[in-house]
């Protein structure tokens, strides 16, 4: 049996975040008052490959205030599909063109806590930027082989969640690196 719903309050509900306050009984027959549940859009972590090499995008988050080693991801728009959005996302973000989309799979980011999917999809992009990134939140895009980028994530310099588990499933699933 699992936790029964017993009361749900909206704390803030604008267009980027819905956080609400949650009553449960758990299956012990406590009682669980004020656990928070967070909702927010889903989306796509996008995993691109241009001449062989990753395409990844550093950027500052907010979060915890420090650049990240990543790739580009954004949120699915109202009837979007998580391969178009992928396809739009990474052309606003890189200035690259996504040529092709696939999606490999959909995982729940911290699941406690975070209603939202996340959609890693595998991209093959344009040999050149055909634009400049419109994404002002990107502070640079870089091209590294899969090697490298597995070496950044083993260090420690790749180590933004999503970006590490799309890294390592796009590999496993697609036989690189």
């Amino acid at each position: 049996m699992s936790w029964k719903l017993l009361n749900s309050r909206t704390v803030i509900d604008d267009e980027w975040i819905t956080v609400r306050s949650n009553d449960y009984l758990t299956r012990d027959g406590r009682s669980l008052n004020g656990y928070y549940l967070i909702e927010r859009g889903d989306f796509v972590v996008i995993v691109a490959e241009c001449r062989g090499k990753l395409v990844l995008v550093r950027e500052h988050r907010v979060g915890t205030g420090r650049q990240y080693l990543g790739f580009p991801a954004g949120y699915i728009e109202a009837g979007e599909a998580p391969v178009a959005a992928a396809m739009r996302e990474f052309q606003e973000e890189t200035g690259f063109q996504a040529l092709s989309g696939k999606l490999l799979a959909e995982l729940d980011p911290q699941p406690a806590y975070l209603k939202s999917r996340a959609f890693v999809v595998h991209v093959q992009a344009s040999d050149r930027p055909i634009d400049r990134s419109t994404d002002d939140e990107i502070d640079e895009v870089l091209l590294l082989d899969w090697e490298t980028a597995i070496d950044k994530a083993r260090k420690g310099e790749i180590n933004e969640m999503q970006a590490v588990a799309a890294l390592y499933l796009v590999r496993d699933l697609l036989g690189k690196g």
